[in-house]
């Protein structure tokens, strides 16, 4: 039987079943990731078909998937404190699969920032609900490790929509399109869309050999209420992490988003081809970058390092500025996407430490909601923000044919520079509410 969450540096290590069950939670972040990035692939053949413009382009891509994820995020969050944990997951993963399959069926902008909503609203149920579960099968010490596998599934999910999108992107266009029986024929971003919406369905069934975790005794009723008391009493720590994280992630999902759109502009690949140069390079990067910060937080949480999480928030952040600024002024493709490649591997090594350090700072019984929050938080500004931030700049401050790529110049090491300081101040308060935590 898995037991419930341990803090005890003397805990038993994690058990083979405890790493089939993060590879499985891993796999369904790898799906939500691909329903959720699918769109970078197919923007330059959507906005031709529908006649959008880049900002709303932005809002398909950001806003369109946070407005129902923000908001179902707390109570979501609260029935993973309360409920049955792995049937949240699936019933969320349920959702959000159907969702982007009607992303395919969409013709119109409303009707795909609808489907987009959609999404949004089941992808919400899987970050708080599997964090809890890893957090119940893991002592603290491997924590880290277990995240990276999770947010490694992220990168890969990133990799799976372009790689395999573009692949299937390509064999409908070669076809002329795709016929649906009852629908009729579909053009190939839609045929993309209903594709890749369909794996999440056959995973959905094989959650269900995960085994729910007993709960860690504590909290008897835990509330919405009680966690905020919570995060409030502990401010200080909880402001900087997450504004940090949200930085993080901010970062992250504007670059995928807007990195395929790039190559197509200013390096005049196809669609299909940038799919696959992008995602080839975060194929190699991303997993390394994440399991490498997963590694490097446990070191220091093992050295008794007043937050294992900031120095590797701040390390990732300053060392993605240099790759950042050789991405968007390079003319030559490898050269781009070597600096691609760096500067996604340091993003991502950052990326485990902001979930990790979340777990670190929670009790138990109130980690659903925390969690929860800190989601909320950081896609509300991460994704809603970011991606409509660059086509904001793109069509109304930069513009032209440069406009894209000046966009990206300008954010990523202003925002990187910001996170980082963000993250070494929230090494004063780190300790004391870790200590609370346990």
């Amino acid at each position: 039987m898995p037991r419930a969450a341990s803090t005890d540096s003397a805990a038993p290590s994690a058990t083979g079943y405890a790493w089939y069950v993060a590879l499985l939670m891993a796999t369904a972040h790898l799906l939500s990731f691909v329903d959720r990035f699918v769109m970078s692939l197919v923007m330059e053949p959507l906005k031709a078909d529908l006649g959008v413009s880049d900002t709303q382009l932005g809002l398909l891509q950001g806003t369109g998937f946070v407005i129902l994820y923000t908001v179902a995020a707390v109570p979501l969050g609260r029935m993973a404190d309360s409920l049955n944990r792995r049937n949240l997951i699936i019933a969320g993963m349920v959702l959000w699969s159907i969702a982007t399959m009607l992303c395919g069926l969409a013709n119109s902008f409303g009707s795909l920032f609808l489907a987009r909503i959609g999404v949004g609203f089941g992808e919400a149920a899987l970050v708080p609900a599997a964090m809890s579960i890893l957090a119940a099968y893991f002592p603290r010490r491997q924590l880290g490790r277990a995240v990276s596998w999770f947010t490694t599934g992220a990168s890969l999910g990133k990799s799976a929509a372009l790689i395999g999108g573009g692949a299937i992107l390509a064999a409908v266009t070669l076809a002329g399109g795709m016929a649906l029986p009852g629908v009729g024929m579909l053009e190939p971003w839609q045929a993309t869309f209903v594709m890749m919406g369909l794996p999440g369905l056959a995973l959905a069934a094989l959650l269900l050999t995960v085994r729910e975790p007993p709960r860690a005794p504590g909290i008897a009723q835990p509330s919405i209420a009680r966690a905020f008391a919570y995060v409030r009493e502990h401010r200080a720590v909880f402001a900087t992490h997450v504004a940090a994280g949200s930085i993080v992630v901010l970062l992250i999902q504007s670059i995928a988003a807007w990195a395929p759109s790039f190559y197509v502009r200013f390096l005049h690949l196809t669609p299909s081809q940038a799919g696959y140069a992008v995602g080839t390079v975060t194929l190699i990067a991303a997993p390394l970058g994440h399991l490498s910060g997963g590694a490097l937080t446990d070191w220091f949480q093992a050295r008794g390092a007043r937050s294992p999480a900031a120095p590797v928030i701040a390390l990732g952040l300053l060392a993605a500025i240099p790759g950042a600024i050789v991405f968007a002024t390079a003319r030559s493709l490898p050269l781009s996407l070597a600096a691609y490649g760096a500067m996604t591997f340091c993003l991502t090594l950052a990326s485990p430490a902001t979930l990790a350090g979340v777990q670190m700072l929670t009790p138990d019984r109130l980690r659903g909601v925390v969690t929860s929050m800190f989601l909320a938080t950081t896609t509300l500004t991460g994704i809603g923000f970011g991606p409509p931030l660059i086509g904001l700049l793109s069509d109304h401050v930069f513009g032209g044919p440069l406009g894209l790529g000046h966009s990206l110049l300008l954010a990523v090491p202003l925002f990187a520079l910001a996170g980082a300081a963000l993250a070494l101040m929230s090494r004063k308060y780190f300790p004391a509410t870790a200590a609370a935590a346990r």
